[in-house]
């Protein structure tokens, strides 16, 4: 059979297969295109959900960035505020050990009048207790 003689056979057949030929060409295009298509709003799907992930998670990090400055300045205060508590402190406990050296030494200063005298100096039996407070008060002990 000569290639004129096949054509002759063939022709109807093929011009009968060719728009079928070509409507499973024109899907299978279709359907990459569809699938591209699909994939392309999937991803921008993907990147919309992640910004918006980014972006919250950016406003919370600047917020906790700016409680953590809140609480830096915070902690910085409450330093300098025990500082000076404890200056406070000191300069009151060095106060008070210069006035206890004052009553000693007024204390020695009588014991040595009543020495001049010719009093004895009796240690006292009798305990006293000291009431806190602005003017301290000084009572006999019971008991």
């Amino acid at each position: 059979m000569d290639l004129p003689t096949a054509l002759a056979k063939t022709w109807p057949y093929a011009v009968v297969a060719a728009p079928g030929v070509y409507a499973v060409i024109k899907d299978l295009l279709g359907r990459r295109a569809l699938a591209r298509r699909a994939e392309a709003d999937l991803m921008q799907m993907a990147q919309d959900a992640a910004s918006g992930v980014i972006h919250t998670l950016r406003e919370e990090a600047e917020r906790l960035a700016q409680r953590l400055e809140q609480v830096e300045a915070e902690l910085s205060d409450l330093r300098r505020e025990h500082s000076r508590m404890i200056l406070d402190k000191d300069a009151r406990i060095a106060l008070l050990e210069g006035e206890k050296r004052q009553l000693e030494a007024k204390v020695s200063a009588y014991r040595r009048v009543l020495a001049v005298h010719g009093l004895a100096d009796e240690p006292s039996s009798q305990h006293f207790e000291v009431a806190a407070g602005d003017k301290p008060v000084v009572t006999p002990a019971v008991g």
